[in-house]
This record gives C-alpha cells, sequence and structure tokens, in this order.
C-alpha cells in the first residue's frame, strides 16, 4: 500500500467516525435538563479551564483559557490545547443524574461532538483530517448561578468553572 493509499483509507475512516458520530448525536434523546441551564432559558458561560493529563500528573495543572457556552442541550467553545493551538469544539451535552438539593446542584452527564485544531502530536489521525470525534464525561456542582465542572476525555482530565446567565 503506497503513503497516498493508507492516508485515503485514513481519512476514509475518519469520516466514517465522524459520520456516526453525528449521527449518534442527533438520535441521543433530546431531553433537556433544567439544572444544567438547559431548556430554562439559561445560557451556561464557561470561564477559564485548566487541565492536567493522567499519563504525567506530575506535571500540574495547565490553564487553556476556555470560553464556551451550553444552551438548550448544545455546546460550543474555543481553548488553547496542551500544545499551545487554539482549538474548537462543539457538540451536544446530556445529563445521566442530577440532584438539586435546596442551593446545591450535582450533576453527572457526556458531551458528544467534535473538536478541531490538533494534529498528529495528539494522535496519528489527527494529523490527517482537521475535525475529530470527541466524547467526554462530565460531572458538576453549583451553588446558585455559579458552579465547577470536572470532566474526563482520554488521558485528560479538566477542570472548569461555570456561571448560569438568565436570558
Amino acid at each position: 500500500m503506497t503513503p497516498l493509499s493508507g492516508d485515503m483509507t485514513m481519512s476514509r475512516l475518519a469520516a466514517l467516525v465522524l459520520a456516526f458520530s453525528c449521527v449518534l448525536a442527533l438520535s441521543v434523546d433530546a431531553q433537556t435538563d433544567s439544572a444544567q441551564g438547559n431548556g430554562s432559558g439559561a445560557v451556561r458561560l464557561h470561564v477559564g479551564m485548566w487541565t492536567t493529563h493522567l499519563s504525567h500528573p506530575t506535571q500540574g495543572l495547565d490553564a487553556n483559557w476556555l470560553v464556551a457556552v451550553a444552551w438548550n442541550g448544545m455546546y460550543g467553545g474555543s481553548f488553547i490545547n496542551s500544545f499551545g493551538d487554539r482549538a474548537f469544539a462543539a457538540g451536544i451535552e446530556r445529563s445521566l443524574a442530577r440532584s438539586d438539593g435546596g442551593r446545591l446542584a450535582r450533576g453527572v452527564g457526556y458531551r458528544i461532538g467534535v473538536v478541531a485544531g490538533y494534529d498528529e502530536r495528539l494522535t496519528g489521525i489527527a494529523g490527517t483530517i482537521p475535525i475529530l470525534p470527541a466524547f467526554q464525561m462530565t460531572s458538576d456542582v453549583a451553588v446558585g448561578g455559579t458552579g465547577l465542572e470536572l470532566a474526563w476525555a482520554g488521558k485528560v482530565a479538566t477542570m472548569s468553572p461555570f456561571m448560569h446567565v438568565r436570558r
């Protein structure tokens, strides 16, 4: 197999994964969750993100300068990735479990979507296609209109403060 045909195969495989991710995202139940700020007229604004790579936990936290918005079960944002490059992410988010005890709310959920702004330093396929499928598990705790989200995606754990902004 020539390098060109191998690249073509990887591109096709990546396109299939991306298409499958989009179909899966569209087929996921579209229930919204007012505690997450979805469906309640609230927009959840994330301002800042810190990451640690689980393969190098002693390296400490890196600031990733995230700005993101979540509304009606959708999310989108931009951040500086661990390689110092601007990255973008977008997709859907869903709640798996929520507990709203008075002023304190806790939740667990996930995001599925796409991310752009990485190259082969992340994974070989990222050097071939500009947009990658992404999956992230999330948990959050909020008091009133502010909170903190902890998330995990592959080798990276993140922490991001957020606030609910009423429309």
